[in-house]
């Protein structure tokens, strides 16, 4: 046997010895091979170890997968309904005590039909509306309401008038108002506030003055050098 076949006789046993983990030759059979895989992560806290378990099933009862299909079958429904203009729009709701124009109503039908607004949008034009309005009246009575206490300040203030002959200068303006007026016109001061305008005011004390004096006449009446009673100015005399 040459050198040649005596080199490569010793290789084979080499390998062999290496294969069977070295049971003969001492190695240390607990180190693992070069290129074997590392061992699987058991996991963590943060990353948990897959399962091989496989998902559960989504089952549904029968019960479940009709509700399903009303429900979504009313969203159509109701996606549908604000696709656009109904054929003819339902009753408006409004606060209570406020109510449309007919004629107002009617121009509002056709212009929210051009726009081609459903029942639901519509319902939001009329209440935000309303909601204007309401605040627009609230706005204009307060204004009213302010002027009427203005002109007031303004009367107690007059330097004739007012002051210490206050009262007095009502009184004479009140009787006027009572004699000559009606309940009609005494509403209509006290819901607008222009009883207390100092014009009006200054107007009627003029001819509460004016009656008191001897030589007033009313127009139609007589002359006479004498000073009538209040019942012949305010009434007419019998006689």
């Amino acid at each position: 046997m040459n050198a040649l076949m005596m080199k490569l006789l010793g290789r084979v046993l080499m390998n062999e010895a290496q294969a069977d983990g070295g049971q003969g030759g001492g190695a240390d059979t607990s180190a693992p091979a070069a290129n074997a895989p590392a061992p699987a992560a058991e996991g963590s806290v943060l990353t948990p170890a897959a399962t091989d378990a496989p998902p559960a099933a989504d089952t549904k009862t029968p019960e479940q997968a009709q509700q399903e299909a009303d429900a979504a079958k009313d969203k159509t429904e109701a996606d549908a309904k604000l696709t656009g203009a109904p054929e003819a729009y339902q009753d408006f709701t409004l606060p209570d005590g406020m109510a449309l124009d007919a004629e107002v109503l009617g121009e509002f039908k056709d212009f929210a039909k051009e726009l081609n607004l459903p029942q639901e949008k519509a319902q939001k034009i009329v209440d935000f509306q309303t909601k204007l309005a309401t605040k627009q009246a609230e706005e204009y009575q307060a204004a009213v309401t302010k002027q009427a206490q203005d002109w007031a300040a303004e009367v107690r203030n007059d330097p004739v008038l007012g002051g210490a002959n206050y009262e007095k200068s009502v009184e004479s303006a009140i009787k006027v108002i009572q004699s000559f007026g009606d309940p009609a016109l005494t509403e209509l001061l006290r819901s607008t506030g222009l009883g207390n305008n100092p014009a009006l005011f200054k107007f009627c004390h003029r001819i509460s003055s004016a009656i008191s004096e001897d030589k007033f006449v009313l127009p139609g009446s007589q002359s006479s050098t004498g000073r009538k009673s209040n019942e012949d100015v305010f009434y007419g005399s019998n006689s």
